[in-house]
């Protein structure tokens, strides 16, 4: 069902009210704490005109895939799950054939990945392409996906068939994140700098991508004057952008720059990326009631996911559990089961880091192999990978 504009806001408070109540009562102890902020996107008259017009004509496919797609915007922006959870009852007469439309096909597939079901997400992508054998995005999709799962053989063979057809700014867009992951680092910076003119005069909205993995990249590389740069520009170019602020967010608390981490994070706490590394900068410069606050939010939020039927990430959980609850057994339990579905950098940090703090090196054993199976390339991953190799 969809709801009239004045009826959303009290619906996902009251949804959240519930949650959170499913064990005991949350009182936070300022006035001033700020619990959630609800997008303004959330009551755009555009959507709730297409979600009446839905509720009227619940199988209007083309009308579906337009609510879908505007929730996936949405719930990408403002990195809320609710969205995705809307985007799916819109394509709820869809939702469970084996071969739907194309269309749906496109839109099931992003939100499986959203919900980190990569295999279920992979299959859709393949009946897509299946029906249009060159839709470059689809390629572009099934890389990643493969890349994120540590599968990189079969990601470059994804590129390769992408390359035949791609143009040069997709076939760019999906080797070098294959780049930067295995052992091409070096090159892979430049590859950034050669298309990023192309993009910023044709593809403007990829611009925070390409800034966004140019830090990554320099980061890697261990050039941190570079690395803060690139995290600017990004900014600069999307203020909102909640991937970049996370990352920025780790690089200053990297550099035990807490000050300035909580600085960047404290007005996007919506996120519980952000309000992660919100509550880690707090508990770091010691504002200590803040950083319980906090805290006790994301822990909730957790609870609410799972009281939805799904998982919270383990990306977070795992850095949760070791940086902010301190019980590194469960931070090293959380991140491995985290890394068998996903192997990117910060997965693979957590184990590193989880696997020191509980003084249990030989739980690393296997990502090390992997790490060193394809030369990965970061000098954060290379320093905790010499202290793990020393115990």
């Amino acid at each position: 069902m969809f709801f009239r504009q004045s009826t959303i806001v009290v619906f996902v408070i009251v949804i959240s009210l519930q949650s959170a109540a499913a064990k005991e009562p949350y009182i936070p102890k300022s006035d001033d704490l700020v619990l959630e902020k609800l997008p303004k996107s959330l009551i755009s008259d555009e959507l709730t005109t297409l979600r009446r017009q839905l509720s009227d004509s619940p199988k209007d496919m083309n009308l579906a895939v337009k609510v879908a797609g505007r929730y996936l915007s949405m719930g990408s922006l403002e990195s809320d799950p609710r969205f995705f959870g809307y985007a799916r009852a819109a394509l709820k007469p869809w939702w469970e054939q084996d071969d739907p439309p194309a269309k749906v096909l496109r839109l099931r597939a992003k939100l499986r990945e959203k919900e980190h079901r990569y295999d279920d997400a992979l299959v859709d992508l393949r009946r897509l392409l299946a029906k249009e054998p060159q839709n470059a995005q689809a390629w572009i999709e099934v890389s990643n996906i493969l890349r994120v799962q540590g599968k990189y053989e079969e990601a470059w063979q994804a590129y390769e068939t992408l390359s035949r057809f791609g143009g040069e700014v997709p076939n760019a867009l999906c080797r070098i994140p294959l780049q930067a992951a295995t052992g091409k680092a070096q090159e892979a910076d430049e590859a950034l700098k050669n298309i990023l003119p192309k993009i910023e005069s044709s593809f403007p909205s990829v611009v925070p991508w390409v800034h966004t993995m140019q830090s990554k990249v320099a980061y890697a590389l261990g050039r941190i004057d570079e690395t803060e740069r690139f995290f600017k520009e990004g900014l600069a170019s999307n203020p909102e952008d909640k991937y970049i602020i996370r990352d920025y967010a780790d690089f200053l608390l990297d550099q035990d720059r807490g000050d300035d981490a909580f600085s960047l994070t404290q007005d996007h706490v919506n996120d519980n990326g952000v309000l992660l590394r919100a509550a880690i900068a707090a508990k770091r410069v010691g504002k200590n009631e803040l950083a319980q606050e906090w805290s006790s939010l994301l822990a909730r939020r957790f609870e609410e996911i799972r009281l939805r039927g799904g998982e919270p990430h383990g990306r977070f959980e795992s850095r949760f559990e070791l940086e902010v609850n301190n019980d590194s057994k469960r931070a090293l339990s959380v991140a491995l089961a985290n890394w068998e579905k996903q192997k990117e950098p910060r997965d693979t940090r957590n184990v590193l880091e989880a696997a020191l703090e509980a003084e249990d090196p030989e739980a690393a054993s296997e990502i090390i192999a992997f790490l060193r199976k394809h030369g990965t390339q970061s000098v954060m991953l290379d320093n905790l990978l010499q202290k793990v190799e020393s115990r």
